[in-house]
């Protein structure tokens, strides 16, 4: 907005006590060291002072009020908006497990999970990972570096099942297998097993015990729908937009992760990615609609993933 000459007041919040970071390298080069917390920032504080951005951090909305256009955060804050775009984002999808409370119990999506994990995997001997996707695999390959025996759980027949043909699983399953990696495929967790509030096994559904310190959940993400919903916009997968990322008010948009839009590439059907590419390339989007040069998303979807020495790229 500030690139396209807005001069208007800008009001950014986050529900994190940090300044807005990238998410993609905390599976990566983050958790392996290579960054620091200045490497992940999108922008150093001084960026939104000299913008004139204001920044809110640790504040969680809790309603829309759409007729009087304001949003009402915790602690009685409130404001009032021309324009409200979502970016909610998503949360990590928790299976339903017994057990998921247990201390060693861990995800990787957020800074503070991130962080938790990486002091966790230090001291960990017998790591357990379910699910096999992007995520599973890149922290199995970041594990295996650290030469910790990691053993992964995944209730389809290959890896990456949803996003790649099985020619490109069997090839990435065999490269972690090379490693010292070990996979249970068509497996169901039934049970996450403990002592003293502590993880000691995960057990599966045929019977077997898999002795664990540390399991790692990595079953994919559910969008963050409900502010939405509650304020009485169509939510399936995802808030509900057009073709230019707009709600049915027009003056919501919803954008990244949380939003549901018509993919050009899908023929038309509605979509939601989770993916950075699709995040900024919303992000520019909207802004141009709200600058006086309206478009429909036509971006081409791509991913990428980091395992080991190995780089998945897609478009799709």
């Amino acid at each position: 907005m500030r690139q396209g000459g807005f001069d208007g007041r800008i009001v950014l919040t986050g529900d994190e006590q940090v300044l807005p970071y990238q998410r993609p390298p905390l599976s990566k080069d983050y958790f392996d060291g290579k960054i620091g917390l200045d490497l992940l920032l999108m922008r150093p504080e001084v960026f939104y002072r000299d913008h004139n951005v204001e920044y809110l951090s640790g504040v969680r909305a809790t309603a829309i009020d759409r007729a009087a256009k304001s949003v009402q955060f915790e602690g009685g804050v409130r404001f009032e908006y021309d324009h409200l775009i979502l970016a909610t984002g998503a949360r990590n999808r928790q299976p339903p497990l017994p057990g998921l409370e247990l201390d060693g119990v861990c995800y990787l999506r957020d800074l503070a999970e991130t962080d938790d994990l990486r002091r966790r995997l230090v001291g960990a001997e017998h790591v357990i990972v379910i699910g096999a996707g992007f995520i599973g695999l890149e922290f199995a390959a970041l594990a295996r570096k650290q030469g910790k025996p990691v053993h992964i759980v995944e209730m389809t027949d290959r890896v990456m099942s949803r996003v790649v043909c099985p020619a490109t699983s069997q090839f990435f399953a065999e490269a972690h297998r090379r490693t010292g990696v070990e996979f249970s495929f068509g497996a169901q967790a039934v049970r996450i097993a403990g002592n003293n509030g502590r993880v000691e096994a995960v057990e599966l559904a045929g019977g077997e015990r898999l002795h664990a310190d540390l399991v790692v959940i990595s079953v994919g993400v559910v969008p963050n729908g409900e502010l939405a919903q509650a304020a009485g916009l169509a939510v399936a997968n995802g808030i509900v937009v057009d073709e230019q990322l707009l709600t049915a008010d027009p003056a919501i948009s919803a954008i990244g992760d949380c939003a549901s839009f018509p993919s050009r590439h899908a023929g038309g059907a509605m979509s939601r990615l989770e993916a950075v590419q699709n995040a900024t390339d919303h992000a520019r989007c909207v802004a141009n609609r709200l600058l006086g040069k309206p478009h429909p998303y036509t971006a081409l979807p791509w991913f990428w993933s980091e395992q080991g020495p190995l780089r998945l790229q897609i478009a799709a």
